[in-house]
């Protein structure tokens, strides 16, 4: 591993080993590369190690309290809020480790400080962050995993997230390539060959 970025994901990868993290993360690192083409005033050096680091806290939060803390509805926001701000502990570890820049580690804590719970981003580069970890959702291995475990039909759920395109995302290009898995995902999943 040789970029700064590498040592990150080395750092960050034990505590993905939770709620699927472990495809989750590196999906939403690659969509966060392409967002970052669109929007070269965005800083990747904030971009790429937020969203890295965005859901280590869930590693802290046991397996029986995850389930009602995310999703379509969630029921336990004292464990969602919990998982940010073990979150913003852990990446402050992680990054103070690898002598990261203060100034770059303070935004990336402040993204991670809320990627979930505040509704309104602090600018564009949480923009980026907080469109490139909702992509992943669009999926078609996070389709398949997530519509039973939600209670849904698959047709049905498909649809649901459909709805969601519009109020999800901020940027358009993130619409479109939401718009674009879930294409993919219907195609695979509702008519396999």
């Amino acid at each position: 591993m040789n970029t700064l970025y590498d040592r990150i994901y080395k750092k960050a990868e034990p505590y993905w080993a939770t709620r699927k993290n472990e495809f989750h993360i590196p999906s939403s690192y690659e969509y966060a590369r392409r967002l970052l083409s669109a929007y070269p005033s965005a800083d990747e050096d904030v971009v790429l190690p937020a969203v890295l680091l965005h859901d280590v806290g869930w590693k802290m939060v046991p397996r029986e309290k995850q389930r009602d803390a995310f999703g379509p509805t969630v029921k336990d926001k004292e464990t969602r809020r919990l998982h940010e701000t073990e979150g913003v502990r852990i990446a402050g570890e992680i990054l103070h480790s690898l002598n990261y820049t203060a100034e770059k580690t303070t935004e990336i804590l402040s993204i991670i400080d809320g990627h979930d719970t505040r509704e309104e981003p602090l600018s564009l580069n949480d923009q980026l962050v907080k469109d490139a970890d909702k992509l992943w959702r669009f999926t078609p291995y996070c389709v398949e995993i997530s519509y039973r475990h939600f209670g849904f039909e698959l047709e049905e759920y498909i649809n649901w997230l459909g709805e969601r395109i519009e109020e999800w995302f901020w940027t358009p290009e993130a619409k479109a390539m939401a718009r674009e898995a879930l294409n993919r995902a219907r195609k695979e999943l509702l008519n396999p060959r």
